[in-house]
């Protein structure tokens, strides 16, 4: 995480004064991607975990697709997400797009 800091001059101390702090990530600012779903689920490590996601399907091959999903207990905003399906036996490739 980066920290960016404003400082304003005060007129009457003629001191600087912190005025913001800003928190920003370093890296895994992504909005968007594709995960791997293995035995039904994945965790998908985004900055942007905690606010809503849309997921589709990347492929039509597989025969053991299940209905997918953001399985909300174990979100940690800020973090990461888990994608799972409802067929534990779901393997593929989904994409995911976080959305405000």
């Amino acid at each position: 995480m980066a920290r960016i800091e404003t400082y304003t001059l005060n007129p009457i101390t003629g001191e600087q004064e912190l005025t913001n702090v800003e928190i920003t990530p370093d890296v895994n600012y992504e909005t968007s991607g594709f995960a791997d779903i293995a035995l039904g689920k994945v965790t998908v490590n985004t900055f942007n975990a905690g606010k809503a996601v849309l997921i589709t399907r990347n492929q039509d091959t597989t025969t053991l697709i299940g209905n997918l999903y953001v399985y909300s207990p174990n979100t940690i905003p800020n973090v990461s997400f888990e994608i799972r399906s409802t067929n534990i036996n779901d393997n593929g490739t989904v994409y995911w797009q976080i959305v405000e």
